[in-house]
């Protein structure tokens, strides 16, 4: 393994324990999937989980090793857009206890790396929607998961009536309520969380 999978793996099992992670496959997910590929070029900009109000700080250069920790990284710092810290949105995807196979939405997917944990847990035999709002982003994240067919990336703000319904939805969007017409998507016994 090299020494970037091992940074991959720790970070994996150190986000299980620090978030109660229970879903095998969120866990594989986050010691598998490439974080610095859905990341514009290093060095990054980053800041904590815990204190918003804290400064922003630069990682020292562009070695991938630096964003395998609980951080928020910049996708872009001067409209306060961040990818944020992995401790919290795996704890959200892993409450929806995703199968393989099973249709998921995730409202919020900027540019695609926890559309991409969805994706590894729901596998090929499944189906993920995700929903942008900034055009830019969205066709970055479509470019970032061209290689998996199974991941449909759409701009919009998720007011749109969708045709298909879903097993699972993730909303983490800028929003302070559900909107109603994210109920009805949903399939029976789905589950919906929103990581906002």
């Amino acid at each position: 393994m090299s020494d970037l999978g091992a940074q991959r793996r720790f970070f994996a099992v150190e986000i299980q324990i620090t978030s109660n992670l229970k879903s095998p496959a969120i866990i594989e997910a986050l010691a598998s999937v490439a974080r610095e590929r859905f990341l514009p070029p290093g060095p990054w900009t980053i800041r904590g989980e815990a204190d918003f109000q804290a400064p922003m700080r630069q990682t020292p250069d562009a070695d991938p090793r630096h964003v395998y920790h609980n951080i928020a990284v910049a996708i872009d710092s001067g409209r306060m857009l961040f990818n944020g810290a992995p401790g919290v949105i795996a704890m959200a995807i892993d409450a929806l206890m995703l199968k393989p196979g099973e249709r998921v939405l995730h409202l919020g997917t900027g540019l695609g790396y926890y559309t991409a944990l969805i994706a590894a847990c729901v596998g090929s035999s499944g189906r993920v929607v995700g929903i942008e709002v900034d055009p830019q982003l969205a066709v970055a994240a479509r470019a970032n998961l061209a290689d998996q067919p199974w991941v449909d990336i759409r701009n919009g703000n998720g007011s749109e009536p969708l045709s298909e319904s879903f097993d699972a939805i993730l909303i983490n969007a800028g929003v302070t309520d559900p909107l109603a017409g994210w109920l009805d998507p949903l399939a029976a016994g789905g589950r919906m969380v929103l990581a906002i």
